[in-house]
């Protein structure tokens, strides 16, 4: 290709909107190849140049497998200046004290929207498996939608994307093989589209 068209493509590339996600194992992608986590695809589909975050085993309280949680990746994203925030409820934090959770989610969107007072927050509740969602983290998913509202973000209930449908989980029927990350991709554009105008 010429060198004045990769020239071109460049700025090209980083005029396009730009967005975070903040996430768990099934925010990242864990199993699956790259491009084919959720934020990936929802990305993807509206054009945004996408930084994901995530970490697997994290949540607000609970420390992935580096130690971290999203308050390490808070701290990431308050260095993007990202358009478009993915943040999303995890599985993770079932079994954490729920003041704790509250308290760092009230914290974290708080921190994203004073620095980035025009961007679109994005909350989505926590993805389970094949089974019925326990009430822990139906807990979770209360605190962060809380959380996201206090923000004036959008918060998407996804429902329960995967629920009876082990053929889209991998075989340690937590995390989303390929099919399982677009039928949940799919689900967050379905929450999405009433919000058109705004993305």
């Amino acid at each position: 290709r010429p060198v004045a068209a990769e020239a071109a493509a460049a700025p090209a590339a980083e005029q396009r909107p730009s967005a975070v996600a903040i996430g768990d194992s099934i925010a990242f992608g864990k199993g699956v190849g790259p491009g084919e986590s959720w934020p990936a695809i929802v990305a993807e589909q509206h054009g945004w140049r996408l930084d994901d975050l995530a970490v697997s085993g994290s949540g607000f309280v609970k420390a992935g497998w580096n130690g971290t949680t999203y308050r390490d990746q808070v701290a990431s994203a308050l260095k993007l200046h990202p358009q478009f925030i993915l943040i999303a409820a995890t599985r993770n934090d079932r079994d954490q004290d729920p003041a704790a959770v509250t308290a760092s989610a009230d914290r974290l969107l708080g921190e994203l929207r004073d620095t980035f007072p025009h961007a679109h927050i994005i909350g989505i509740t926590g993805i389970w498996g094949a089974d019925a969602q326990p009430a822990t983290l139906d807990r979770v998913d209360d605190i962060v939608r809380a959380a996201v509202s206090d923000v004036h973000g959008d918060f998407l209930d996804l429902g329960s994307p995967l629920q009876g449908k082990a053929d889209l989980l991998q075989a340690d029927g937590i995390h989303p093989n390929a099919a399982g990350q677009r039928a949940v991709a799919a689900r967050v554009e379905s929450r999405l589209a009433p919000l058109a105008a705004t993305l």
